[in-house]
């Protein structure tokens, strides 16, 4: 990024050399290293002692908050140039930043998922590229690799494996450890996270002494208050009892909760058997000794009966839990896994564990591909230009309807199976599972294949391990909620849709459309009077892809199902009860007749609660609600700016769990679903760069004197940067007519070809597969692929497939299967398509209104353009300056010559 004054006079620029922004020079002092982690009390004194600046406070000390204080640190550095040409001209920067977080100093960068409270739980998802985390993670996997391994093996073989492994080929090099992909804890990372932080801090006061970060700990932010837009206050106090209540006042307020927990049980006396809190493997062991449950050695006793909840990631936190008062694993560098069951455990803890869950037919797959890039055999059947005209349509609901039938189809044809095979619905728990540990074996036997290849073979074994259910589901859903529509190329992609939809597309691939999507079909326009349930159980089917377990992690769940030792149950945590005698937990399962099984404690998670945050709830009454019918859930603007209840922006910022919407009370609709992703980690990172240029952007306003209004003016040059005129959106959207009517064609023809499919009696039932995809992949492909299944379904003689053997249904017979879909399909097509939806663009304020955030490219024109502003006032100042003083010394003279002409 190119700074407006590197053509700099040469005055200007001695002036310039002559600035010391560091106060570090070999002639200077070191300035004094301002303390990082404050106490409620010191930040107060502080203040008092300098209570100027522009200052903003992040509430909530987790990865979001610690995030833009990073990015904003980094700006410093890769924009110095700007400041120091500023404060050349008389710009005085002082820039406050001030975190707020509940617990102590461990958990800040971390949040709920990554503190020293997190026991041995694994990291899920691939190390974020942002803020230079694969080559610090790289680094810190060699410098503690053996104190790690070590402690690993013992507590979380698990972790053990994935460490070491990623130390060898296929994954790694001892030099070059793999992060493509998760290795160790969270605890672990979450570390490094924080020290990373302290460094950054440490080196940055030194080189910037005007930017002032504090981070308040062991301090709750009970109530906010708007009585003063601009000026948002909170009321802090010290989470330790005694400590008084005070309040602290800021230019902006962003809102950094994260995602506030609660115990998911609500009966005092099912509590006192149940633990639900962060599993950490000591407190769940002395959780279980006062119970009784723990033998003199420290083992559970066996007979002991433990129900553990849910059957997604979480439920592996669990079971790893358990691993100190267990022992269920051990490192084996023989198996592919890295680790297996333990002998004695298999022995001594028959039917120990119960999975409790409402969902029946449900487990987190495990992680077969690790990005977005569709990998598999076949091309896709649809195209990111039919996606993303899907995504314009009214309020975005083919997304979720056409355009996820699309994706499953694209499985089945790429792994010759139906598209009912590849819900894999109709099989039960512990079927589901089974079936999810033989597609990890195809996977690693292709990994192990890899290990021993090299060049493009290698590539090609890596290619072919993303070949199974799991990883072309997750390959389907996620390039399809990213928006990029499944394909092979994604720079590609991006570049020809941006050049193709500079309006709509550019810059918003990836978090931006994932986090539009869902907002447009949760829009009060459409939850307030219609049902969304099928698109949100769609989306709650494609998250789960999309978070699966690592497949080391998950195959613990189909270890423990084989040997016996783990059983499923299907039913409400409410039908757990307390005896009489308060010794144990009775649980009913579903249906009728069930037994009712008998446990001696509950191991669950805590769950997500935004009305368990106080800060949140305290806004109600300030700021206009979403829907009047909720009115504690806030409605957003762009830059996700609350609105004050008159619907004028506030200088308040939301990216809590407010963000996940709420249901309707009266159509039961999930509405203000803006932020679906607040509890991922890497959209924090993504969204970070944007704030920070935001941040700054403002303080070269403030900075030059424009702090009056300085808010006014950035807003206002967001809205001149994000401005879409009405003639372009109407030209740009007009170029997805037909790409939508091609999508609407090939949805109808999948559920035409797919019902007549699932006709097919029981003997021939292993060929349907091979039906479906050949059935879809011409007509798919093309546009005479499509004219010829309408000529085969016309004219073939329509026959009944019943009395025919696997032998008699040859390639030529199965083509009459058209006929009998293509009746089906004629009607839902209609006359040169005639019957198929219509594409209806949203209209241009209801489109962009789904993006809470703006573009990058829209943050650095802004940026740009405050940079800009305040030079030229400066100037301005200056030149008026210049000429104020000219003129008084020309003033001056004149009086002295009339002094001297007297005497």
């Amino acid at each position: 990024m190119t700074s407006p004054l590197s053509n700099t006079p040469v005055g200007l620029q001695s002036t310039i050399a002559s600035l010391n922004i560091s106060n570090n020079s070999s002639t200077n002092a070191p300035v004094e290293q301002k303390k990082l982690f404050v106490s409620l009390d010191e930040f107060i004194k502080i203040s008092e002692e300098h209570d100027s600046g522009l200052h903003t406070i992040l509430v909530g000390g987790g990865p979001r908050s610690v995030a833009q204080a990073v990015s904003e640190m980094e700006l410093l550095r890769s924009h110095k140039q700007d400041f120091l040409e500023l404060q050349a001209l008389g710009a005085e920067y002082d820039i406050q930043t001030t975190i707020i977080e509940r617990k102590g100093a461990d958990y800040v960068a971390r949040g709920n998922a990554w503190g020293p409270d997190q026991g041995e739980g694994t990291v899920n998802t691939t190390p974020e590229a942002a803020q230079n985390h694969k080559p610090r993670l790289q680094e810190f996997y060699k410098q503690e690799r053996s104190e790690l391994q070590a402690k690993y093996d013992e507590k979380n073989p698990i972790a053990g494996s994935t460490l070491a492994s990623a130390f060898q080929q296929p994954d790694g090099t001892e030099e070059a450890p793999n992060v493509t992909r998760a290795a160790i804890t969270r605890q672990d990372q979450g570390r490094e996270e924080l020290d990373n932080f302290k460094k950054m801090h440490g080196e940055i006061q030194n080189e910037f002494p005007f930017y002032k970060l504090r981070v308040i700990t062991d301090t709750s932010v009970d109530k906010i208050d708007l009585s003063a837009p601009n000026h948002p206050q909170v009321l802090a106090k010290p989470v330790a009892s005694g400590g008084a209540a005070r309040r602290l006042m800021a230019n902006a307020l962003v809102l950094n909760t994260g995602t506030t927990v609660q115990n998911p049980i609500s009966d005092p006396n099912v509590r006192k058997h149940t633990f639900s809190a962060p599993m950490d493997q000591t407190a769940v062991s002395e959780f279980l000794k006062n119970k009784g449950l723990l033998d003199d050695e420290g083992q559970l006793k066996e007979g002991v009966k433990l129900a553990v909840g849910g059957t997604g990631l979480s439920l592996y936190d669990q079971l790893i839990t358990l691993q100190p008062s267990m022992k269920l694993m051990e490192r084996d560098e023989s198996s592919p896994f890295g680790y297996k069951l333990t002998d004695s455990a298999k022995e001594k803890y028959q039917g120990a564990l119960t999975v409790i869950s409402n969902t029946p037919g449900k487990w987190i797959p495990p992680r077969h591909a690790n990005n977005a890039q569709w990998t598999q055999e076949k091309a896709a059947l649809t195209t990111p230009e039919e996606l993303h005209a899907m995504l314009l349509h009214k309020d975005g609901c083919e997304i979720y309807d056409a355009s996820f039938k699309l994706a499953i189809a694209s499985v089945a044809n790429t792994l010759g199976i139906t598209p009912k095979q590849v819900t894999q619905s109709g099989l039960t728990t512990k079927e589901l599972l089974l079936a999810q540990g033989a597609s990890t074996e195809q996977h690693v036997a292709k990994l192990a294949e890899a290990s021993h290849l090299e060049g493009e073979a290698r590539e090609q074994a890596l290619k072919e391990a993303t070949w199974t259910l799991e990883g072309a589901r997750r390959q389907a859903f996620l390039s399809t909620m990213l928006g990029l529509g499944m394909t092979s190329d994604i720079p590609k992609t991006i570049q020809r849709m941006e050049e193709l939809a500079p309006h709509t597309f550019k810059g918003r691939s990836g978090y931006l459309i994932e986090r539009a999507q869902p907002a447009g079909v949760t829009s009060p326009e459409t939850a307030a009077h219609e049902s969304n349930r099928e698109q949100m159980n769609a989306l709650t089917v494609a998250t789960n892809d999309i978070t699966a377990s690592p497949w080391r992690v998950h195959e613990l769940g189909v270890m423990l199902m084989e040997a016996g030792i783990i059983k499923y149950e299907s039913g409400s945590y409410n039908n757990l009860k307390a005896d009489e005698n308060d010794q144990q937990l009775s649980f009913t399962p579903h249906g009728e007749g069930a037994e009712v099984k008998q446990f001696d404690a509950f191991i669950v998670s805590p769950t997500f609660n935004r009305k368990a945050e106080p800060a949140l709830q305290s806004l109600t009454g300030q700021v206009k609600p979403i829907d009047p019918s909720i009115p504690d859930l806030p409605d957003v603007t762009s830059n996700r700016m609350l609105l004050s209840p008159n619907g004028k922006p506030v200088n308040v910022q939301d990216y809590g769990y407010n963000g996940t919407g709420d249901a309707h009370p009266k159509t039961k609709s999930k509405i203000g679903l803006k932020a679906y992703d607040v509890n991922n980690r890497d959209s924090a990172y993504d969204v970070s760069p944007g704030l920070a240029l935001r941040r700054m952007a403002r303080a070269h306003l403030n900075a030059a004197g424009l702090n009056l209004g300085s808010d006014e003016i950035i807003e206002s040059f967001y809205r001149r940067h994000a401005h879409v005129t009405d003639k372009s959106y109407s030209e740009e959207t007009a170029k997805f007519k037909e790409h939508f009517t091609n999508a609407m064609d090939k949805a109808a023809f999948v559920n035409a070809v797919e019902n007549a499919v699932e006709q097919i009696p029981a003997p021939l039932r292993e060929l349907k597969g091979n039906i479906f995809s050949t059935s879809i992949e011409e007509f798919s492909h093309t546009q005479a692929g499509r004219e010829k299944a309408i000529i085969v379904g016309r004219t073939e003689n329509p026959q009944s497939l019943k009395d025919l053997t696997p032998e008699e249904f040859v390639a030529a017979r199965r083509q009459r299967l058209f006929a009998e879909a293509m009746d089906d399909f004629d009607a839902t097509r209609g006359t040169d398509r005639g019957n198929l939806p219509k594409f209806e663009p949203a209209s241009k304020e209801s489109y962009f209104k789904r993006y809470i955030d703006y573009p990058m490219h829209v943050h650095e024109a802004v940026y740009q353009e405050a940079l800009k502003h305040a030079t030229g006032f400066l100037q301005s100042k200056n030149e008026e300056g210049k000429k104020q003083s000219a003129k008084t010394s020309v003033e001056h003279t004149r009086i002295m010559a009339q002094q001297t002409s007297k005497v």
